[in-house]
């Protein structure tokens, strides 16, 4: 009975090992285009994907290259979604209570309008301001002041 747990036991850490070393490989093929940033993304308007409502919030790691917003999601089987952006809709703001979680204190929110017409949110920590603005540093300077609390 004992050799039989061992051996269970081995197999499930050696697929965690495994699993773990796939994801940071992925990360880290990712990060050869730049440098990445935790987000999470929501269709707001104009895809097929989303619905307009806040039930497709994903979780994923994100990278700027020129004007097409790379989004990476998953972990052991990452999946690439390339955003292609047109302009972003307004400038960065401030997420609202509980609209953005698990990235820092005061999340920040940045709308884009694709290149099909679609509309797509992207949440980052605020130390990621920069990185989140990507090509359009221009949005980036409305959350230069300080949190309205």
């Amino acid at each position: 009975m004992t050799s039989v747990l061992q051996v269970l036991a081995t197999a499930l850490v050696s697929a965690v090992l495994v699993g773990n070393g796939v994801s940071r490989r992925q990360r880290r093929r990712l990060s050869l285009a730049g440098a990445t940033f935790p987000c999470q993304i929501w269709w707001l308007a104009g895809s097929a994907v989303g619905r307009g409502d806040r039930s497709g919030i994903r979780r994923a790691r994100a990278v700027w290259v020129h004007d097409v917003l790379l989004i990476q999601q998953g972990r052991l089987f990452p999946r690439l979604l390339p955003l292609a952006v047109r302009l972003p809709e307004d400038s960065i703001r401030f997420a609202a209570h509980g609209e953005a979680t698990r990235l820092g204190h005061t999340p920040l929110v940045l709308e884009l309008r694709l290149d099909d017409g679609a509309l797509v949110a992207v949440a980052a920590a605020s130390r990621h301001r920069t990185l989140l603005a990507g090509p359009f540093l221009a949005a980036a300077m409305a959350t230069l002041r300080p949190h309205p609390d």
